[in-house]
C-alpha cells in the first residue's frame, strides 16, 4: 500500500505532457510487433517485420543494408538543421506535431509496398519525419520531471509501456499467422495498415491533450555549425561522451536490420517465438524497471549500466550458439537482452545529467551527424558479412561490446566524477 500511495503521490505531481506522451508510447506498443525495452520512444511503425517483410518481396542481405545505409544518410544530411531547428524553436510542440504529420503515412506506404522503390521511399520519409520527433520529444519529457524524479521517471516509463508491450508482440503475431505468417509479405502486410490506423488514432491523441512546451532562446549571430559545436566547448566531455555512443552505434547498426531474419531464416523461429521473445522482454521491464531504477540511484547509474552490457554480451553469445532445432531457446536470449535494456536506465539517466537542457539540441544534431556516418557504413558491412557467414555480424557486436563499449563508459564514468 506504500508504494502505490508513493506512486499516486508521484503521478499527481507530474505534469500533463509526461502523461500524455506515456500514453501516445505505450497505445503505438500495442500495435509495433516488438515488446518491452525494445520498442523506441517515437517509433512510427514497422517494429521487428519490416527487414523479414523486405526479403520476401526479393530483396538480399546486402539491399536490405543499403536501405538502411540510405536511412542513415538522410539522418546525417538533416542532424545539423535539425539539432540547429531545436534550438532556435521555442515552441516544442508545434515542432514535435509538425514531425508526427510528416511521420503518419510510413505504415500507409509500407502497406502499399510490393517493389523495391517503396523501400526506398520508406528508408527516406520515416528518417526524414524522425529527425523532427526525437529531439523535441526528448527535450518535452526531461523537462516534465524535476532532477529528483528523473530516474523514477523514466523506469515508470518504461513500466507503463511495458504493460501494453505485453499484449502487443503476441497480438501481432497473431494478425500475422492469421493472414498466412512469415513466409511471405502478405502475411505481414495488413499488420501496416493496422499500424496506420492506430498512428492516426494517436495524432489527434496529441493535438487535443498536449500543452504547448515555451522556451526564451538567446539571440544567436553565429553559423549553424559555429553554434552546434559551442556546447563542447561548454563541456568538453561531451566529446567522449560522443565517441562512445558512436561506438555503441556501430555495433547496434551492424546487426540491426538482419536479427529478426536471422533468427526466422537461419535459426528457425517462427512468428510465435519471435512474439514470445517480446512478450517476456516486456515482463521483466514491468517487473524489474522500477526495482532496477532504485537499485541504480543506490548502487550507482553507471555501475548498473555496466552490468547490463555484461548481460548483453552473453545474450549475443547464447544466441550465436542457439542450434536451429531449439529456436525456442532464442526467448532466452531475449531475456539476456532485455536485462541490458533495463539496466541502460543508468546510462541514460547519467547522459540527461551530463548534457544540459538548453544544449541538447546541438548535441543532438552533432550526436545525429556522427551516428548518421556510422550508420551508413555499419549496414552494409553487416549485409556483406551476411553474405560470407550469418555468425560473423554477431561475433564482432560482441568484441565491441566488450572491448570497446563497455571500457569507454567505464573511463567516462571515472572523469565525470573526477570534473564533478
Amino acid at each position: 500500500m506504500a508504494v502505490l500511495k508513493k506512486f499516486k503521490e508521484f503521478w499527481r505531481r507530474q505534469p500533463k505532457n509526461w502523461k500524455v506522451i506515456i500514453a501516445r508510447n505505450s497505445l503505438g506498443t500495442l500495435f509495433t510487433g516488438r515488446g518491452g525495452p525494445m520498442v523506441q520512444e517515437g517509433a512510427t511503425g514497422g517494429g521487428q517485420y519490416w527487414s523479414i517483410f523486405m526479403s520476401r518481396i526479393g530483396l538480399s542481405t546486402v539491399e536490405i543494408g543499403l536501405l538502411r545505409s540510405i536511412s542513415s544518410a538522410v539522418n546525417m544530411l538533416l542532424a545539423i538543421p535539425s539539432g540547429w531547428l531545436t534550438d532556435r524553436t521555442k515552441k516544442m510542440k508545434r515542432l514535435y506535431l509538425s514531425g508526427r504529420v510528416a511521420a503518419l503515412p510510413v505504415a500507409l506506404l509500407r502497406y502499399l509496398t510490393y517493389t523495391w522503390p517503396f523501400c526506398i521511399l520508406v528508408s527516406i520519409w520515416e528518417p526524414f519525419s524522425m529527425r523532427f520527433i526525437m529531439p523535441p520529444s526528448q527535450i518535452i519529457r526531461i523537462d516534465s520531471l524535476s532532477n529528483e524524479d528523473r530516474i523514477t521517471g523514466l523506469s515508470i516509463n518504461r513500466t507503463i509501456m511495458g504493460v501494453a508491450g505485453i499484449i502487443g508482440p503476441m497480438l501481432a503475431a497473431y494478425i500475422i499467422n492469421y493472414f498466412g505468417g512469415l513466409d511471405t509479405a502478405d502475411g505481414i502486410r495488413p499488420l501496416f495498415l493496422i499500424q496506420f490506423g492506430v498512428s492516426l488514432f494517436l495524432m489527434i491523441l496529441l493535438f487535443t491533450q498536449m500543452q504547448e512546451v515555451t522556451f526564451k532562446r538567446k539571440t544567436q549571430s553565429v553559423g549553424i555549425l559555429s553554434h552546434l559545436f559551442t556546447v563542447f566547448k561548454e563541456i568538453p566531455l561531451l566529446k567522449l561522451l560522443l565517441l562512445t555512443q558512436s561506438i555503441m552505434r556501430f555495433g547496434m547498426s551492424i546487426g540491426m536490420p538482419f536479427m529478426t531474419l536471422y533468427m526466422v531464416d537461419i535459426k528457425s523461429a517462427n512468428e510465435f517465438i519471435l512474439g514470445w521473445r517480446g512478450t517476456v522482454q516486456t515482463a521483466l521491464t514491468v517487473v524489474l524497471s522500477i526495482p532496477i531504477g532504485t537499485l541504480a540511484d543506490r548502487m550507482g547509474r553507471l555501475k548498473v549500466a555496466y552490468i547490463g552490457r555484461l548481460f548483453s554480451c552473453i545474450g549475443l553469445l547464447f544466441m550465436i550458439l542457439t542450434p536451429s532445432t531449439h529456436p525456442e531457446y532464442l526467448i532466452i536470449t531475449g531475456v539476456l537482452e532485455a536485462f541490458r535494456m533495463i539496466m541502460f536506465v543508468g546510462w541514460q539517466a547519467f547522459t540527461h545529467e551530463l548534457i544540459p537542457l538548453e544544449g541538447r539540441g546541438r548535441f543532438s544534431g552533432v550526436s545525429m551527424l556522427l551516428n548518421g556516418m556510422v550508420g551508413i557504413i555499419a549496414p552494409i558491412l553487416g549485409g556483406l558479412l551476411w553474405e560470407i557467414n550469418p555468425n560473423y555480424i554477431w561475433w564482432i557486436r560482441l568484441i565491441i561490446d566488450a572491448l570497446l563499449t563497455v571500457p569507454l563508459m567505464i573511463i567516462l564514468g571515472y572523469k565525470s566524477r573526477k570534473t564533478s
